[in-house]
């Protein structure tokens, strides 16, 4: 069965946030994504393809459970792709999914170890590559501010290449107060800066919450008054600044290296 013209407006309304918000669903792209969201408890509303014929057995694996699930697959014409994907190098396959709904509640984070929370991360690039990241380093729960770049944008989910379904993820947080319920829980907050002390072990301990600035303008200062610690990572060369995922990779692949207090 091929797609018709009218779900392929349906789903080009979906790069748009506005029709994403009101349908609470979202496109994802790639054989391996696909995979993860099909191993999580998502629910997958519809699949649309290149011509099976040119997929390795994988992918053929990924479609019979697929098939398993009752979810409809449809084909897709390269033409038709190009309408509703604007990525480079598309792989030919693209789920209708519907987004999680996390309703924050702070006792269920009371046991959480290490937290990161993003303050007004507007870049899709940026903001997947630290979904990913944290996903790789174990993180328990991530935070978005108000003013985040959308959780589902299409740059976003892409750049966290299947990790959007591994992590917990609150959206548009009132990021002050909640950070401030959650110190009075324990939680030790850790900011980052250009101008923080260089990290080392008598900053850790096992209930964190890392926190991570805008691209632009860093932490919020109100939010820098609350951390109990302000960190940076040492610069050997001349460049102004550090893009935000990768530092937040060497924070975190410090962190898990480094002794932990209790």
């Amino acid at each position: 069965m091929n797609l018709t013209q009218v779900e392929i407006k349906y789903l080009r309304s979906l790069q748009q946030k506005k029709y994403r918000d009101v349908e609470r669903k979202f496109l994802l792209e790639g054989w391996r994504p696909l995979q993860d969201a099909l191993d999580s408890n998502s629910s997958i509303e519809m699949i649309a393809a290149l011509p099976v014929t040119n997929q390795n057995s994988e992918h053929q694996s990924t479609l019979a459970l697929a098939k398993n699930r009752k979810i409809p697959i449809k084909e897709l014409k390269e033409a038709q792709l190009r309408q509703i994907s604007d990525a480079v190098h598309s792989q030919g396959i693209v789920a209708l999914v519907h987004q999680q709904i996390q309703i924050f509640d702070i006792k269920y984070l009371r046991s959480a170890k290490l937290i990161v929370a993003c303050d007004t991360i507007s870049d899709p690039g940026n903001l997947g590559t630290i979904l990913r990241t944290c996903d790789w380093f174990g993180v328990d729960t991530v935070f978005l501010s108000e003013g985040c770049v959308s959780l589902y944008n299409e740059k976003v989910v892409r750049a966290t290449a299947g990790s959007i379904f591994h992590l917990k993820v609150f959206e548009n947080l009132d990021l002050k107060t909640v950070l401030s319920n959650l110190k009075s829980e324990s939680f030790r907050l850790i900011a980052t800066a250009l101008d923080g002390k260089l990290l080392n072990s008598s900053s850790l301990q096992e209930k964190s919450i890392l926190i991570l600035g805008s691209e632009a303008h860093g932490v919020n200062p109100d939010i820098l008054q609350q951390a109990d610690d302000v960190l940076s990572i040492p610069r050997f060369g001349k460049a102004e600044s550090l893009n935000v995922g990768i530092a937040c990779g060497i924070f975190l692949a410090n962190w898990k290296n480094l002794p932990i207090r209790k």
